[in-house]
């Protein structure tokens, strides 16, 4: 907000309300409690001020709680290694003071790359709750605005959070390619926002090297890295995140199915060979939850319900025939725009 003239406070206001307002003192407050960059609320009818905000936070960057663990998330061991060896290492205490004390420089800015489904948000819940750190998160089209300057006061407020964060922080956004496209020679009014939201993000990372920021560890995720641009890219440590295998399908099944009671005799790595090749962890769980509610409709009394085998293969042929858990065609990147506001 602005200073106050003598007669009114001026405010600056954002989002749909956007623009600059002179508005009386409101009951309860006094003139010094309004100084240059002092936040308040604005009354969307009224335009008064209701309330003072605390500075730099906003209920839209909190920190998650998670009880998610690496037990959750199955056939990924390689990812989780990679992970645990790199990030887990600066969130450890004793660990990041043997670091800084052999002046190593280790990868503040993580990217992780992989097709939906496959686990990337899975992970870094679990990540963060191994190492009690904290875990700012948000997708990508959450930051795309149509007002100039606004994605990009949004990235500097979740890393301000992040960064007053008595605990180590994770800031995770997800599909980052959202705001992070390949700059183009001519964009119109929509593009440039996106490209000033990403500058802001580049200066972010950047600012991770910091001292002050060494709390601070960024992690992105992405299904479309080949849109996305070389600035970004080139200030990350890339990590694939890849379609299971048929082992890790199995490992999946048994992280998705121990808490079902299952009939003797189901083979999960049987199931697990039935999934095609480009099925993803999501893809087994909604197989696990379609399975679970078929026991159901077959058995008359509910709590006798055991999970068989048919129950499983019903569920994965709905699966292939596109009732189940598929993207479908309406979703798919040819019929929607390439570029929000572009």
């Amino acid at each position: 907000m602005c200073a106050f003239d003598g007669h009114r406070i001026w405010v600056e206001a954002s989002g749909n309300m956007k623009g600059r307002y002179g508005v009386e003192i409101p009951a309860g407050f006094e003139v010094d409690d309004f100084q240059p960059g002092t936040e308040v609320a604005l009354d969307p009818n009224s335009f008064k001020v209701t309330d003072i905000l605390d500075r730099g936070k906003d209920a839209e960057f909190d920190s998650t709680e998670t009880d998610v663990t690496f037990q959750d998330v199955g056939g990924l061991n390689d990812v989780i290694s990679s992970l645990k060896s790199n990030v887990g290492a600066q969130l450890d205490d004793s660990k990041r003071e043997k670091i800084e004390d052999w002046g190593m420089d280790m990868d503040k800015s993580i990217l992780l790359i992989g097709k939906p489904g496959t686990g990337k948000t899975h992970m870094v819940k679990a990540l963060s709750n191994e190492y009690d750190a904290e875990i700012f998160m948000i997708n990508g089209p959450q930051l795309v605005e149509k007002f100039i300057g606004e994605g990009a006061k949004k990235v500097k407020r979740l890393y301000e959070q992040a960064r007053d964060s008595e605990k180590p922080a994770i800031v995770f956004i997800d599909e980052v390619d959202a705001v992070a496209k390949k700059r183009l020679d001519e964009r119109r009014h929509g593009g440039e926002e996106v490209e000033r939201t990403m500058s802001q993000l580049l200066s972010e990372l950047d600012g991770l090297d910091n001292e002050n920021d060494s709390n601070v560890i960024s992690i992105l995720a992405t299904n479309k890295p080949d849109v996305m641009d070389p600035a970004l890219l080139n200030r990350c440590n890339a990590i694939e995140v890849p379609v299971p295998s048929n082992e890790a399908k199995e490992e999946i099944f048994q992280v998705h199915t121990r808490s079902l009671d299952l009939e003797d005799g189901v083979d999960l790595g049987i199931l697990a060979a039935e999934m095609e090749d480009d099925y993803t962890g999501r893809d087994i769980k909604q197989v696990v939850r379609q399975a679970a509610v078929n026991s159901l409709e077959r058995t008359d009394d509910a709590s006798e319900a055991e999970v068989q085998t048919e129950d499983f293969m019903t569920a994965i042929q709905e699966l292939r025939e596109g009732n189940l858990g598929m993207e479908k065609d309406f979703l798919s990147e040819e019929q929607t725009p390439r570029e929000m506001f572009a």
